[in-house]
């Protein structure tokens, strides 16, 4: 019995044995397996959250696109990637269009392709939805309308609605800057002629596609075209005024003012001297002289009263 009893213990303590090796080999052998394929073992990948397209990738920002703000907005009509674009209206009504020669200061953007985007959000309540592009370095559409297009140019909207051109100092805004070259003989997309207000043609610009860095802001290189004002007349100008006054008005005032206080000395001159003259000759009409050069002497402050209220309205209005 007692035999028996000692195999049956020796059996146990073997199985028990056995058990706890069996488990450690498992335990060595899971944790060893996902480091030898590169996992580990505490490194949980999270999973992606939907959310704005501005995160971008080390792979994605080697690519002309990169990193930037993209937004989706409706549009009235399908737009083509790369067209420079400009907001309209606000909040969940905004929209965008082309971007127009006259309206410069409104652009905004430019449109992308979603498929080029790390992560999107779309929106199917939205006409014509339209990937824009605030910032970052992305394709834009441009013309050679100011000549080959360099990289590092400035570039802004042109006469071709949604195409940007190279900014010339009279621009006042810029769209950004190029970051390829665009000379009109290669990867051109089309062809547009230029027109006058009165349809006569002027030239043919070529059209292309290349990544700008969009950076809307003023221009660097505008030549300031602000004449030069004493800073006295210009304060002056502005009391009088109470508000902004330009030089021009300034100058105007200034030649009003002097024209009138001249023809008030004139006629003040010219009216004492022959009043002086008549008494003289003549000395018994003295009151009637001095009727006469009191008249003259109004009519002068007319003259000046006029002139001054007509500078008055002239900075005013």
């Amino acid at each position: 019995m007692t035999l028996n009893k000692n195999l049956k213990q020796l059996v146990m303590d073997i199985r028990k044995t056995a058990g706890v090796s069996l488990v450690a080999v498992l335990s060595v052998l899971s944790m060893s397996v996902p480091m030898i394929m590169g996992t580990p073992v505490s490194a949980a990948t999270p999973p992606a959250t939907p959310g704005s397209a501005t995160a971008k990738t080390d792979e994605a920002a080697s690519t002309p696109q990169s990193t930037g703000t993209v937004q989706s907005y409706a549009s009235d009509k399908p737009l083509q990637v790369g067209t420079v674009l400009q907001l309209e209206g606000s909040g969940d009504k905004a929209t965008v269009s082309p971007s127009k020669f006259d309206k410069a200061s409104q652009m905004y953007g430019v449109a992308v392709d979603p498929r080029s985007l790390p992560v999107t959000v779309s929106n199917s309540g939205l006409k014509n939805e339209t990937f824009v592009a605030a910032s970052g370095t992305y394709n834009a559409l441009v013309s050679t309308q100011n000549g080959p297009i360099k990289t590092g140019d400035y570039v802004t909207i042109s006469a071709v609605d949604g195409v940007a051109m190279m900014a010339q100092p009279e621009q006042k805004l810029v769209f950004g800057r190029a970051a390829a070259n665009f000379d009109g003989k290669n990867n051109v997309v089309s062809t547009v002629t230029l027109k006058d207000s009165n349809g006569k043609e002027l030239n043919k610009v070529a059209i292309g596609s290349i990544p700008v860095v969009i950076d809307i802001r003023k221009n660097p290189n505008e030549k300031s075209t602000k004449t030069n004002l004493p800073q006295f007349l210009q304060r002056l100008g502005e009391a009088i005024a109470e508000k902004p006054v330009g030089p021009l008005r300034i100058y105007l005032s200034i030649a009003i003012t002097g024209i009138c206080i001249i023809a008030a000395i004139v006629i003040l001159y010219s009216g004492i001297r022959s009043s002086i003259i008549s008494i003289g000759r003549n000395p018994l009409s003295k009151k009637s002289i001095f009727r006469a050069l009191l008249e003259i002497i109004l009519t002068s402050l007319i003259v000046l009263i006029v002139g001054l209220f007509a500078v008055y309205l002239l900075l005013k209005l």
